[in-house]
């Protein structure tokens, strides 16, 4: 791609700018702040809308004394030429937005807006970016082919590594293990536990190497100290253990010898007394329960009795409440029905007293008297209805409450009375009778307190004396081998403590000897893991040196750092740029001069316009500082600060 006209309207301070190159490289020159970092702000936010210098927040307005000028359209228009052939024109303009609230005359500013154009139609933002993209390859490719201190100073050092990497090509494990005879048993490190094919990543061994180094060394570590530990836990005055053996076969033969004179003290003369003594209380137990049981059999006989008239009494009592309940309830029936008769007289005695209406023999309809033979028949009908009357009253009467239902209920009462009274006095001579009984029952005294129980507890009292005089005369044997027994249990235990102690001594030395063997393992491991570290840093040292050499046959003059050797000896990956400095010496392009700066960026930008197949133009600002500027296959436009010219003055190369 090459930039054949640029066209800038209130641009940044440049009211209005026509710039001509016909796709040739050129030079622009002006004195500062005459508007060239202005050209290369424009080239830059025509393709990917960032400035040259990286600002945020950056606009295209042109500044007065006092701020930004409103309502001025600010634009940028390139005419570019692709290597196809095809010629497009670009076209972003930025313009503020003014808005009328509500309720108000005057216009208030909003914000800020972008339309965009290509080839004179506009188009929205994402429809212009991925035209452009298209057209050059994509946002980043623009920034590596437009600006020569992108790659070398902007990028991330990861991504450059990366670029790189992808224009030269990674070396594989295996050529770099071919490469170095060195490097033959480094396969067998890279193993993975359980697989005999599979194979860690150098990157992966070295850091799983690294944890198991820390590990084992810190295990290499401990392991003196807990050797001193189990060495101070040692007591180099024990005997021996066959020694103590042959003391506690000893010591357990005198203490069972022991054992056998208590219990021959133990067992001494008392034993027939102690038979004697426990025949002795079998029968007085045997004596008192034959008593006790002589005892209940009267008093089953008497709690029979007790129980019956308990029953007599309930009885009774029970029939004495069911004749009052029954007589109460009669009554209630007695006086109902009484009150039921005296209705039913009242309601007879009324239908009785009813005559005849000598107004019914007059007609209602005419006012006449009625016919004799008709006031004959209703009178007869009257008296009919009424004989019917009193006959169903006194029907009801008989059913209801006649005079013989009443008698009878009195003379019931009469008699449920008079049987709960009768009831009442017999649970009277029931419970005085039975509370005499009661008191009638003769005393059992204690069996302790009969003449057989007095003999057997006398005879007790006897032999139990005869065994404590006994057991006083033991007494004195007895707290003497007691005393020997307790020396010779505790010679056993005091023995057996040393026994203890002598095998605690033996596990010690064991465990001493156990750790000795896993240092010397430790340690064979740990030297074994350090050799494949150190075969791991020769592999990287010898991928560094490939692709280093084959990196930089890519380019003519600079050179690339792709690794940073540490102060323990390892590599650290990095990605630094190497330029020619005074005396041809390779310095980093961080402290390299501005010549030697622009023109290894131009070499970078040939090398990657060759590698991506896309050519654009290329801005070197300050170019004032370089004499001579690398020839790439590429526009480029040289800013050039000239003190005598105060306006952009274009010259074009031919």
């Amino acid at each position: 791609m090459e930039l054949l006209t640029l066209s800038l309207e209130n641009f940044q301070g440049l009211k209005h700018e026509e710039i001509q190159l016909d796709g040739h490289s050129a030079s622009i020159y002006g004195r500062n702040a005459s508007g060239k970092t202005t050209i290369f702000n424009a080239i830059t936010w025509l393709l990917f809308g960032k400035p040259s210098t990286w600002a945020k927040n950056w606009d295209p307005k042109t500044k007065g004394p006092n701020g930004d000028l409103h309502n001025l359209e600010h634009s940028a228009t390139g005419t570019f030429r692709l290597d196809d052939g095809q010629t497009v024109i670009l076209k972003k303009t930025f313009h503020e937005v003014w808005k009328r609230k509500r309720g108000s005359a005057a216009e208030e500013y909003s914000g800020n807006t972008i339309d965009y154009q290509i080839n004179g139609v506009p188009c929205k933002e994402k429809e212009y970016t991925a035209a452009v993209q298209e057209y050059c390859g994509g946002e980043e490719t623009m920034k590596l082919l437009t600006m020569p201190d992108y790659f070398p100073s902007v990028m991330d050092w990861q991504k450059r590594r990366e670029i790189l990497l992808d224009i030269c090509g990674d070396v594989s494990d295996a050529d770099v293990i071919d490469s170095a005879p060195e490097l033959k048993e480094l396969p067998e490190f890279l193993k993975m536990p359980g697989s005999a094919t599979k194979l860690y990543k150098v990157d992966e061994y070295r850091k799983i190497a690294a944890a198991k180094k820390t590990d084992l060394n810190k295990k290499i570590e401990a392991i003196p100290n807990r050797i001193d530990e189990a060495t101070r836990a040692i007591d180099k005055d024990l005997p021996a253990a066959e020694d103590l053996a042959d003391k506690l076969t000893a010591a357990e033969a005198e203490e069972a010898k022991i054992a056998e004179e208590k219990r021959a003290i133990l067992a001494g003369d008392t034993s027939e007394l102690r038979s004697s003594l426990a025949n002795a209380k079998a029968d007085y137990a045997a004596a008192k329960a034959a008593y006790i049981e002589e005892g209940s059999e009267a008093r089953a006989e008497h709690r029979k009795a007790q129980e019956k008239a308990e029953n007599e009494l309930l009885e009774a009592k029970t029939e004495a409440a069911n004749a009052t309940a029954d007589a109460r309830r009669k009554k209630a029936d007695l006086e109902h029905m009484k009150a039921r008769r005296a209705e039913i007289l009242d309601e007879y005695k009324e239908a009785a007293a009813e005559t005849w209406d000598e107004h019914r023999e007059i007609c209602p309809t005419c006012g006449q008297a009625l016919p004799e033979e008709k006031v004959e028949e209703l009178r007869a009908d009257f008296l009919q209805r009424r004989s019917a009357k009193l006959e169903a009253i006194n029907a009801k009467g008989k059913k209801e409450a006649s005079k013989e239902t009443i008698t009878q209920l009195e003379q019931d009462i009469a008699a449920l009375e008079e049987k709960a009274a009768a009831a009442e006095a017999r649970a009277d001579e029931i419970y005085t009778a039975r509370k005499e009984a009661i008191n009638a029952e003769p005393p059992r005294p204690d069996f302790s307190e009969t003449e057989r129980g007095q003999a057997i507890a006398k005879t007790i009292q006897t032999i139990s004396g005869q065994i404590e005089a006994a057991e006083q005369k033991q007494s004195a044997a007895l707290r003497e081998v007691n005393e020997r027994q307790q020396a010779a249990m505790n010679n056993c235990r005091q023995i057996r403590y040393m026994q203890s102690q002598t095998a605690a001594t033996e596990r010690q030395r064991q465990r001493i000897a156990e750790l000795e063997a896993e240092e010397k393992s430790l340690a064979a491991e740990y030297e074994k893991t350090e050799q494949g570290v150190y075969l791991c840093e020769v592999f990287v040292k010898t991928k560094v040196a490939l692709l280093t050499e084959r990196i930089n046959s890519k380019f003519k003059s600079v050179s690339f750092q792709l690794f940073r050797e540490q102060t323990n000896g390892g590599l650290a990956d990095c990605c630094e740029v190497l330029v020619p400095g005074e005396g041809g010496a390779m310095v980093p392009y961080s402290t390299a001069n501005k010549a030697a700066v622009v023109n290894a960026g131009l070499e970078i930008i040939a090398t990657l316009s060759h590698h991506y197949g896309v050519r654009l133009p290329i801005v070197v600002d300050n170019a004032e500082s370089v004499t001579e500027l690398l020839p790439v296959d590429s526009q480029v436009i040289r800013l050039v600060v000239s003190a005598e010219d105060e306006s952009l003055r274009v010259e074009v190369d031919k």
